[in-house]
């Protein structure tokens, strides 16, 4: 396992080690849904953004510390990837590049009082599809692009008390997304998700 994955794992082992109260939470359940920016960043400079979607669901797991902080495992299906130019001695020509992701967060949310909530946690993440669409025309992408991911997903929200809530995410890469025997750059990605959601279940 690589250096970088080390630190998240050991923050998160310190942290259930160290708590002073750790209670099973009662079944609740949430689901999340909504748009997304995302592009490319690392060794290529001829990626910008793009915009996609995520959806999916959350399951509390367990609270901590007065119930202050809450254990979450999630799943969703994340939309991205990045647009791109390329001149080929016509001029530029553009195209993007789609990634479907299977994503499996778990998160640490940290709850106040009014409603507020800040969040982090470590986000494995599965490629399903990779597609490059090109002058109208779509081609499979996927053996150029690694089928694993990994990043550190934080972000910050409110919880209404109709069981409705809303949140902004920001998923920093942590792996190189390139494939292949010549791949030789590295870039990795980033997304940034506004989320809205609803809980079923028992109220907090």
């Amino acid at each position: 396992m690589k250096k970088h994955l080390l630190l998240p794992i050991m923050v998160f082992i310190i942290l259930f080690a160290s708590a002073s109260c750790v209670t099973l939470k009662v079944a609740e359940h949430r689901i999340h849904a909504g748009p997304q920016h995302s592009r490319f960043f690392g060794d290529s400079d001829s990626y910008n953004h793009a915009f996609g979607f995520q959806a999916g669901l959350s399951t509390g797991i367990m609270d901590m510390i007065n119930r202050s902080i809450c254990l979450r495992a999630e799943t969703n299906i994340s939309l991205q990837g990045a647009g791109y130019e390329d001149d080929f001695g016509n001029g530029p020509m553009e195209g993007i590049t789609r990634l479907l992701y299977l994503n499996i967060p778990v998160i640490a949310q940290y709850r106040f009082e009014n409603g507020f909530f800040a969040e982090a946690g470590v986000q494995p993440g599965f490629l399903l599809s990779a597609k490059d669409k090109f002058e109208g025309e779509t081609y499979d992408y996927k053996d150029w692009v690694n089928c694993f991911d990994f990043g550190i997903p934080f972000g910050f929200g409110y919880q209404f008390k109709n069981n409705f809530g809303i949140g902004l995410r920001v998923i920093p890469g942590l792996t190189n997304i390139n494939a292949g025997e010549e791949t030789v750059s590295k870039d990795r990605n980033l997304v940034i998700a506004l989320r809205g959601s609803y809980t079923f279940g028992k109220k907090q």
